[in-house]
């Protein structure tokens, strides 16, 4: 699910830190992290019947905003904290425009797909299944190399076909941040499958990490909550629980925990309000798996965790060299590719080929992975 940023800024960045790669603009569209010396639009919400009434929850600390387009059956909810509901309302409507986008992309049989290097579904997921053989086209975003993509990852829409089309990677806050979310989502895929690396516990440093009250709000309400970080080169990733009421779990990057830990929650609060009729289905068996089995989650996670270092938690961003398509490019040996709904328009998704989330990996318990 979406969420805001943890304040202003994008998922790289959260509120008190700043660093010189990260800017956003107000509108929570595009980021100042450009390619080429050239920043990529994102998807902008656009003129169709669409709303985004603003609810507050955990008594005001955050804030829900659901964007709707009843024609195409679609809901997306985005949670942000207190102080910043005109860039919450703005990231869902970003997020519903790209869904609707790429509605549109996957139903065409008869679209122009431009000449370029081929990508195979055997660049996405091993032991691919056959082909639907539809393609859409995709710009590198290191190289502005042009692609041909198997549909199949992109939106598979009512196709029958054996790879999950993968919602991560949807734009909804600005390219970086889309970028982000895969690499996020992999990590944990990753780890999932063969916990080798250490999981570092933080869940006592959650009064430190997210923004003031929202702690004290949720113990209030009954909700538990618990965070866990996974620590790779370059980046954080968080793994954040929110249980009580029906639990829901979220995973996030960032260049540090505090950055990581704040867009995970928002995440997993996202994710208790949204519908979930309006889930594809694996996304659905996702959430019903943590839901119905969260006390089995919470110990698989607790018996493996060790305490972070109190000097992880407290990290600055500092300067970083890379932003998040050269992090991608180093992690999956290829550079992310951008999907837009129409020609020059506004990118829809990101697509990492080498991510481990196009389709769905076995574990290493019996217990399914909580993301893609």
């Amino acid at each position: 699910m979406a969420s805001t940023p943890a304040g202003s800024w994008p998922v790289t960045e959260a509120p008190g830190e700043t660093t010189a790669e990260a800017t956003t603009e107000a509108t929570g569209g595009t980021t100042g992290e450009a390619t080429h010396g050239t920043t990529e639009p994102t998807a902008a919400p656009t003129a169709a019947p669409v709303a985004a009434p603003m609810a507050e929850c955990l008594g005001g600390a955050v804030h829900l905003a659901c964007a709707e387009s009843p024609a195409d059956e679609l809901a997306v909810i985005v949670a942000g904290f207190s102080g910043y509901e005109a860039q919450t309302r703005a990231r869902a409507l970003t997020r519903l425009a790209a869904l609707r986008g790429l509605r549109r992309l996957h139903g065409d049989r008869h679209r122009t797909v431009q000449a370029g290097t081929e990508l195979r579904l055997s660049d996405f997921v091993a032991d691919p299944p056959a082909g639907l053989g539809l393609h859409v086209p995709g710009t590198g975003l290191l190289s502005g190399r042009r692609y041909r993509l198997p549909a199949e990852v992109v939106w598979a829409g009512g196709h029958e076909c054996l790879v999950e089309p993968a919602t991560s990677g949807v734009v909804d806050s600005g390219v970086p941040e889309a970028i982000a979310e895969v690499v996020a989502h992999d990590v944990v895929a990753r780890w999932w499958a063969e916990p080798r690396e250490p999981l570092l516990r933080v869940s006592a440093a959650l009064g430190r990490l997210l923004p003031a009250g929202v702690t004290a709000a949720a113990s209030g309400l009954g909700l538990r909550m618990s965070a866990f970080v996974l620590s790779v080169p370059d980046l954080r990733v968080a793994l954040v629980t929110v249980g009580g009421e029906g639990a829901t779990m979220a995973a996030a990057a960032g260049r540090t925990v505090r950055q990581a830990v704040c867009e995970a929650f928002l995440r997993a609060m996202a994710a208790k309000a949204q519908p979930w009729s309006t889930l594809e289905l694996p996304d659905c068996l996702r959430r019903f798996a943590v839901w119905q089995r969260e006390a089995d989650y919470a110990a698989y996670l607790e018996r493996l965790a060790v305490d972070a270092d109190p000097r992880l938690v407290d990290e600055v961003s500092g300067l970083r060299p890379s932003g998040w398509p050269e992090i991608a490019a180093r992690r999956f040996g290829h550079e992310p590719v951008a999907v837009r709904a129409d020609g020059d328009g506004p990118v829809v998704k990101v697509l990492c080929p080498g991510a481990l989330c196009y389709r769905a990996a076995s574990g290493a318990t019996v217990l399914p992975c909580p993301v893609p």
